[in-house]
């Protein structure tokens, strides 16, 4: 078994550390100057630093999985050059609504988009190679940003109900759900956490009762 951790940091001091990666059990995305050490948290040999639109903010252009990473239609040539270097396989996904991350809850068994992209999703489908589900968290569209997943379960924003915890759970196809919070209280739990089946980071912030819950709901026993 998979011996799994969760280490704390904040990428050039800023906390929001869902914001600026995109990383899954097969394929990472980081933007320049993400530390090394933290990197290896996750144990994935794919990776790439780069920006994406022009900006450190990769996780909240990108989204995905083991399969894809989707990256929005503003990311340059050079950009998309450099994930085709690094071996990245992506798929640029053509709307106005480019913020992926922020839209996008996605693991390797399933995903939740906002109805802001549903026109997209049989493409997001046919790239994660996964079924989709749009769906709001908390009644909130952003459904990328109200959440973390990986294939141990998913933990949600506080104002989460039983429904929708419930219908999270089966797109995704995790057994384990819960409510919380990042970053001293934060309900926004993708702005605060990168998880995957191997690691997990969050923000300095994060406090002890909250990395318990992140443990509990995300870690293996």
């Amino acid at each position: 078994m998979i011996q799994m951790e969760i280490q704390r940091y904040d990428y050039l001091g800023n906390s929001s550390i869902g914001f600026y990666a995109t990383v899954t059990s097969t394929q990472a995305v980081y933007p320049p100057e993400f530390k090394e050490e933290k990197k290896e948290v996750f144990d994935v040999e794919n990776t790439v630093e780069t920006f994406i639109n022009r900006t450190r903010l990769v996780g909240l252009f990108t989204a995905g999985n083991s399969n894809c990473i989707l990256i929005p239609e503003g990311a340059t040539p050079r950009e998309r050059k450099k994930l085709e270097e690094a071996g990245i396989d992506f798929q640029v996904i053509k709307t106005n609504d480019n913020a992926l991350g922020n839209l996008i809850l996605a693991n390797d068994h399933g995903a939740v988009i906002s109805e802001k992209i549903e026109e997209h999703r049989e493409e997001i489908a046919e790239a994660l190679d996964v079924e989709v589900t749009v769906s709001r968290i908390a009644g909130i569209k952003n459904v990328g940003v109200c959440a973390e997943a990986n294939s141990n379960g998913v933990l949600l924003h506080r104002e989460t109900g039983e429904d929708d915890a419930e219908k999270v759970m089966g797109a995704l196809g995790v057994e384990d759900a819960d409510i919380g919070t990042v970053d001293m209280g934060s309900p926004y739990i993708g702005s605060g956490l990168l998880a995957t089946d191997t690691g997990i980071l969050t923000s300095e912030n994060t406090t002890g009762p909250e990395v318990g819950r992140i443990d509990r709901t995300l870690m293996q026993e």
